[in-house]
């Protein structure tokens, strides 16, 4: 589908889902699409986020994508390369293809964030770090 050239406006429509459940089991990042956009050889998507408390969204790197997450709600351990800081609303996280992330939600209620993966028309794969 070519991008609209009067933009979008989009809702989540879908129910959570675990992306990750077939090929990383043990990872529990939960999503909702928002937006899968194709741009002359490019990809946008853009997806809601949610980490329940005491679960972990494993450390992997992405190939391609550049990656962009604004934290909601909630708080949440989260390490990019080698800094890990706890982040809470209102925070920003870019982070660039190849360099390793990782969110923990070590705390008592659910974190919840808007992500955009920005890179080519490849399917987004996790080079997963960790078990």
């Amino acid at each position: 589908m070519p991008l609209s050239k009067n933009g979008k406006f989009t809702r989540s429509r879908s129910r959570w889902q675990y992306p990750y459940k077939n090929e990383h089991p043990t990872d529990k990042l939960k999503i909702k699409m928002l937006l899968n956009e194709k741009i002359k050889g490019n990809r946008i998507a853009g997806l809601e986020a949610r980490i329940e408390a005491g679960q972990v969204h494993k450390m992997h790197t992405h190939r391609n994508e550049f990656v962009i997450v604004y934290c909601l709600d909630g708080k949440c351990l989260v390490t990019v390369g080698s800094t890990t800081r706890t982040v809470h609303p209102k925070t920003l996280i870019f982070i660039p293809p190849g360099v390793p992330h990782r969110f923990y939600n070590k705390f008592s209620e659910p974190w919840k964030g808007i992500a955009f993966a920005i890179g080519t028309n490849a399917k987004i794969k996790n080079d997963w770090l960790e078990e």
